[in-house]
């Protein structure tokens, strides 16, 4: 994939700013207020900027060599974070960050081994997740729109340096027109700044009201008080991990009783990223909000439910990937007693003893131990795995889509076009979804 020179700085100044936002939301969390995490005025971070741009341009020549972009990814981080911890102390006469002390198994003292790994995964996800949204408006933009965009922005950027520079040296005759932009543009990273804290803090406290009468100082926006309980009851929290939970699981089950049939490892999974089977998640998020009111009742009743429900889910499933994307994933018209190969009888059996002893024997303590989530660290992870299963979902959707506009012949060139059939090729759908048959 080929990015030219206007894209990758504005795909620059936009993952500066992202950084810069994030930052600001994870000392939030931890000091309660506004607190700028960059040294520069405006409301940017060049590290995030300089590595997410390195990350796209070096990602986009090895597709679907995962090992290899995540070790590059690891080596650009690592470097770009020692030359900015270098040139921060030679300017600044100080260290910004020091890691040295052994706890975060420091790197040459600028960059803790964990914590590296960590933003190297993050970076990871956010190119092949949140990336192809980004590019998406962005290819669509006339080359010269984004010129002047990125010639906006270069100049802002180059003043605030400008500035910077002589503030650091302490000279006294500055040039007054740069020190109007930096002034505009710290009053800018200040509104900014504060208005994002203040929305997080608002949802925060909107989530946990008893948090707002007493926030304590090194506890950021405060802590619930004892007693409140994450996902209690079948809330949309617990479905949400339990269709997370069954996805996940359901996939492995299915992997390893498929390989045991054939013998190697098949993949099983619905979408990219991820071992993540969607049938098996909304199956267990179906039978949590219909057959857990049954809980109490006769376990015959429960058996029926999860024969007839399951039946009709895996049936429906199998006429919606039809119907949507003209592929079929399963066909049991060899089996006796299918209905139209999209199910049968043994099947349904296998979900009604399923729906038993899911409702009497999993659900019950799997629901315990969700509970026992910590309310505010469950709330946010909750609504970041939704962001990343609802891209996952979409890009696998958009990507499959693509190969059999390439399979029948129909693909189009266009920007996220080529984007697709650079980053899913065909070797990597069908290994992804060795199964899918188009329907004739």
């Amino acid at each position: 994939m080929h990015y030219t020179i206007w894209e990758q700085l504005l795909f620059f100044f936009l993952y500066g700013f992202l950084g810069w936002a994030c930052s600001v939301v994870f000392h939030a969390f931890r000091t309660g207020r506004f607190v700028n995490p960059g040294v520069l005025y405006g409301p940017i971070s060049l590290t995030s900027g300089l590595v997410m741009t390195i990350a796209i341009v070096l990602i986009a020549d090895y597709a679907v060599r995962y090992l290899t972009q995540f070790f590059l990814t690891f080596v650009v981080i690592f470097i770009i974070s020692s030359m900015g911890g270098v040139l921060a102390e030679r300017t600044l006469g100080r260290k910004l960050w020091d890691y040295s002390g052994g706890k975060y198994f420091a790197l040459g003292g600028w960059r803790g081994l964990v914590r590296t790994l960590i933003l190297t995964l993050e970076v990871l996800l956010t190119v092949h997740l949140l990336h192809p949204f980004f590019y998406l408006p962005i290819s669509m933009l006339p080359e010269l729109a984004v010129q002047i965009i990125d010639a906006v922005l270069l100049f802002a950027l180059l003043c605030d340096l400008f500035t910077l520079s002589w503030a650091v040296r302490a000279i006294k005759t500055r040039s007054q027109f740069a020190l109007e932009v930096s002034a505009s543009l710290q009053d800018l990273r200040m509104t900014w700044g504060s208005r994002l804290v203040s929305a997080v803090r608002d949802r925060i406290w909107k989530a946990f009201p008893e948090m707002a009468d007493q926030p304590t100082p090194g506890t950021g926006f405060g802590e619930p008080k004892e007693g409140r309980i994450f996902a209690q009851g079948v809330s949309f929290y617990k479905i949400f991990w339990v269709f997370l939970i069954c996805a996940l699981l359901g996939d492995w089950i299915e992997t390893v009783y498929v390989g045991l049939q054939v013998g190697y490892v098949m993949s099983r999974s619905s979408v990219i990223y991820g071992t993540f089977s969607l049938v098996w998640g909304l199956g267990g998020a179906l039978f949590t909000i219909v057959l857990q009111p049954l809980r109490e009742r006769s376990d015959r009743l429960v058996f029926i439910g999860g024969f007839l429900i399951g039946g009709a889910f895996e049936y429906l499933c199998s006429v919606f990937t039809e119907i949507v994307f003209g592929t079929v994933f399963w066909d049991y018209s060899n089996m006796p007693f299918n209905i139209q190969g999209r199910t049968n009888l043994l099947f349904m059996f296998f979900w009604g003893v399923l729906a038993l002893v899911w409702v009497k024997a999993i659900y019950p303590p799997l629901s315990r131990t969700i509970e026992r989530i910590p309310p505010v660290v469950g709330t946010v992870l909750t609504w970041c795995l939704v962001v990343f299963m609802v891209l996952n979902i979409s890009l696998s959707g958009m990507a499959m889509g693509r190969y059999l506009e390439r399979m029948d012949g129909t693909a189009e060139p266009s920007a996220i076009g080529t984007f697709l059939d650079t980053q899913y090729p065909d070797e990597l759908v069908e290994t992804i979804w060795p199964n899918m048959r188009i329907r004739s």
